[in-house]
């Protein structure tokens, strides 16, 4: 059971556990002093009684210890009538423990019980709800006495009962307020831990900048903070070398390659090889041409990565960016059997550089053509957040779609989800197009998502944010132009930035 208990609370939170942990201590410590306060209020209750039982007995020893019995008696009637309105009895007996006389409210229990320890000078009795002093009386040439002098103790048990009362008033109270104070010490205590955990969370292989916040405090949190900080700075300097590295390495290679690819499609265009030379040609260029497309993506992506946080961006308009992008693949779609749908409104604004947001729907646009088949859709769609303003683009298609499985890491570089996929065209291509476009958007702060069942089609949701100015006037849409006639080659796009083949709907 306590093994049980332990691992739920292991399973709870941190200021869960804090909060339970201080309510407990607190409570328990609350429960301890009630109890040591209630004690020791007993304690000297009953400790003032025998003192005052003592003085009295003692002046009873000092009257009664030279006179004769008759005397003794009558100042014994003396003395209980002085003390009658105290609630205090009287008893005397003899050494043997004969009871010589008692008073009116002595307590028949108190007299029968035989004394004790009568080789004591004085001693101190609690005897159910009675409590009694005895103190032995000398007598020169003559037998010693006893006295008893004692009082009821109910009402010492009653101020017990009601201090009790008012001690377990105030431990409710306590009780009550305990659990709340133990959480807000406990909210007092991990702010700073969720302070850092909300900024890690924030933390994004594309802003290798950003810092834990140290407070100054040179506490264990800060020491935390300082620590993962040291590491940041490690890893960011790690990867700016990484990128250094690829942006020098395709540099220095887009110029061998460039001269390369020029010899061969100069020596492929001549034709005056042998066929399997110039088909081994062929391969060689097409080889060539993979090669440049993957150094200047490579590059691409260096730059992208070491461009940091951009700021004071002009607003570019993503309809109109998804216009022309459309257009640029009309002819593409249409050659390979495949529906291309633009769905738009007005336009839609998004801070950033114009070429970096046609290079991503340019990217989504060919993986979407590439991998339907003829006879399949792909729908392009603009739209406006409606609360926050950002900018939507969604691109789907009803290709092969992507498992489950490769989804994780289909963003990843050089990521081939499977063999179908990857080699589903003539086209080939260098698996770094997600990527690029995923630094690009996250560089600007927006997302870029991908769902996808196998066999039915796959979606990319792009977002990103609104302009920060606000009442930004918006452009109106550009009218959709005619579509092409079938058989008919796509004609470049208009001065709208639509192609005449494209499918234009306005939201």
């Amino acid at each position: 059971m306590l093994s049980r208990l332990t691992e739920r609370l292991r399973a709870t939170s941190l200021r869960t556990r804090l909060t339970i942990w201080n309510a407990a201590v607190v409570l328990l410590m609350t429960s301890a002093t009630l109890v040591a306060v209630r004690v020791a209020a007993k304690s000297v209750l009953y400790a003032d009684t025998d003192a005052e039982l003592r003085a009295a007995a003692r002046e009873v020893v000092l009257a009664i210890r030279d006179l004769d019995e008759s005397a003794v008696v009558a100042e014994m009637r003396r003395k209980a009538e002085s003390h009658e309105e105290r609630g205090w009895f009287m008893h005397l007996l003899t050494e043997d423990g004969r009871s010589v006389w008692t008073s009116d409210h002595c307590p028949e229990a108190v007299a029968a019980f035989p004394p004790a320890k009568l080789d004591r000078e004085e001693n101190t009795v609690q005897l159910g709800q009675y409590r009694y002093l005895r103190l032995r009386i000398p007598r020169a040439g003559q037998p010693a006495y006893h006295v008893r002098l004692g009082t009821y103790t109910t009402g010492l048990d009653e101020s017990l009962s009601g201090l009790l009362r008012i001690l377990l008033t105030v431990g409710g109270g306590l009780s009550l307020l305990t659990p709340l104070m133990a959480y807000w010490l406990a909210v007092r205590a991990t702010r700073p831990v969720a302070n850092i955990l909300r900024t890690a969370e924030l933390l994004k292989p594309t802003r290798l900048g950003d810092r834990l916040l140290v407070r100054g405090t040179q506490d264990e949190l800060d020491r935390l903070s300082q620590t993962i900080n040291g590491l940041l700075d490690s890893v960011a300097t790690h990867v700016d070398r990484q990128e250094q590295f690829v942006a020098d390495a395709a540099h220095e290679l887009r110029g061998p390659l460039a001269a390369l690819q020029s010899s061969l499609e100069v020596a492929v265009s001549q034709g005056d090889a042998a066929p399997e030379r110039q088909e081994t040609l062929t391969d060689i260029l097409e080889a060539a041409r993979h090669l440049a497309k993957i150094t200047n993506d490579l590059l691409i992506l260096a730059e992208t990565g070491a461009d940091g946080a951009p700021v004071n961006l002009d607003a570019q308009d993503i309809t109109a960016i998804a216009v022309q992008s459309t257009g640029m693949f009309a002819g593409a779609a249409e050659d390979k059997g495949v529906s291309l749908t633009l769905l738009a409104g007005k336009s839609v604004m998004a801070p950033g550089k114009a070429d970096d947001f046609r290079r991503v729907a340019s990217n989504l646009l060919d993986n979407a053509i590439r991998f339907t088949p003829a006879g399949g859709r792909v729908e392009v769609r603009v739209a406006e957040a409606p609360i926050t303003g950002d900018a939507v683009l969604t691109v789907t298609d009803t290709g092969v779609g992507i498992a489950a499985q490769d989804l994780a890491h289909i963003f990843d570089r050089f990521y081939k989800a499977d063999h179908a996929r990857s080699h589903g065209g003539t086209a080939r291509s260098g698996g770094l197009g997600l990527a690029i476009c995923k630094s690009i958007i996250e560089s600007y702060g927006g997302t870029i998502v991908m769902a996808s069942r196998v066999a039915e089609g796959t979606t990319v949701t792009v977002r990103l944010p609104a302009p920060p100015q606000a009442g930004r006037p918006r452009s109106p849409p550009q009218p959709p132009q005619p579509a092409a006639s079938a058989g008919s080659r796509p004609a470049q796009p208009t001065a709208s930035g639509m192609a005449d083949s494209v499918s234009f709907r306005q939201l």
